[in-house]
């Protein structure tokens, strides 16, 4: 059966709508409550959802069944989703997502349902002309350099892009790494530099401040982030959203990744030739870089075919 969170469309007052005139009596009572209460009324156990609504076990059991649930447990998977969506810190996400007693088996397919309706979730609503606008962007090589952009646990994120859009095109810097600051990185932006910036709740100050000087500077904005009412929005030239519910306290980025991956993968497409080229010549200075560092002390070359493989 196909999970509930692996279908955008089908979260628990769809289906109750959907449902609604092929339900029993004691049903459509759990059913109204539940539209009262969703997704919050789903982080308690079924047998204390039915005493708080005058039901009984079977009747939560035989109700999850006819919505399309395989199970109880899969409705409460994504109502945690739903409700670690609407709260900004780890603090505030911990009762709704380590409340429950489950088995590590369960969290590993928490885990794994979770982020399967990231990605689903983030195809689904991607808007394809912001993404074409922004690949488009980004490999232009010859109109300005890109900087990268992502702060505290977003880190990996930017530290991924920068690595492998600097693979796509030359002029990639990623900001806030190293001994300059970003104040003195951003000193030299011209108006055809593109800024790349990734940022989810709760949004770092920072992140939304190069944003700001970087476009009052004549640069152009790109941003990846987590829905309008980020900060990052207003600012943005073009902005793609990414989900990132999770079953603990902490946001998943799988799908971020994702999306990066898509988007240094169209790079790569819009600039085919080039980037073949230039993954040549970065194999050659792998080789030659690796070939140094085997060479024995006393100083004479190794043989060739020897190379460190892990890179």
């Amino acid at each position: 059966m196909k999970s509930s969170l692996q279908n955008t469309e089908a979260l628990l007052p769809e289906r109750l709508t959907r449902q609604g005139a092929g339900l029993t009596a004691s049903e459509q009572a759990l059913a109204l409550a539940l539209g009262r209460d969703y997704p919050h009324a789903l982080l308690e156990s079924a047998t204390a959802l039915a005493t708080r609504t005058g039901t009984s076990p079977s009747t939560v059991v035989r109700l999850f069944a006819k919505l399309g649930y395989a199970s109880y447990a899969e409705a409460q998977r994504e109502a945690r989703g739903e409700v670690t969506a609407l709260l900004q810190t780890a603090a505030e996400r911990a009762p709704a997502t380590l409340g429950a007693q489950r088995s590590l088996r369960e969290c590993v397919d928490d885990a794994l349902l979770h982020d399967q309706h990231n990605i689903q979730a983030t195809r689904g609503e991607l808007d394809m002309a912001a993404f074409e606008a922004m690949a488009r962007r980004l490999a232009q090589a010859g109109g300005g350099r890109v900087y990268v952009l992502a702060q505290i646990n977003s880190a990996p994120v930017s530290a991924w892009l920068a690595l492998h859009l600097n693979m796509c095109r030359p002029g990639v810097q990623e900001l806030d790494a190293g001994a300059v600051s970003p104040a003195d990185q951003l000193l030299w932006v011209r108006p055809g530099d593109v800024l790349l910036a990734f940022s989810v709740s709760r949004y770092a100050r920072g992140t939304v401040q190069v944003a700001r000087r970087f476009r009052e500077a004549g640069g152009q904005v790109l941003a990846i982030t987590d829905g309008p009412a980020s900060p990052l929005v207003p600012l943005a030239h073009h902005w793609l959203q990414v989900r990132t519910s999770n079953a603990s306290p902490f946001h998943s980025y799988t799908a971020a990744f994702f999306l990066c991956n898509a988007l240094v993968s169209a790079v790569a497409q819009l600039r085919r030739k080039s980037v073949s080229e230039a993954l040549a010549r970065r194999d050659a200075l792998w080789e030659e870089f690796e070939h140094q560092i085997a060479a024995p002390a006393s100083g004479r070359p190794a043989p060739r075919g020897r190379t460190t493989k892990g890179r």
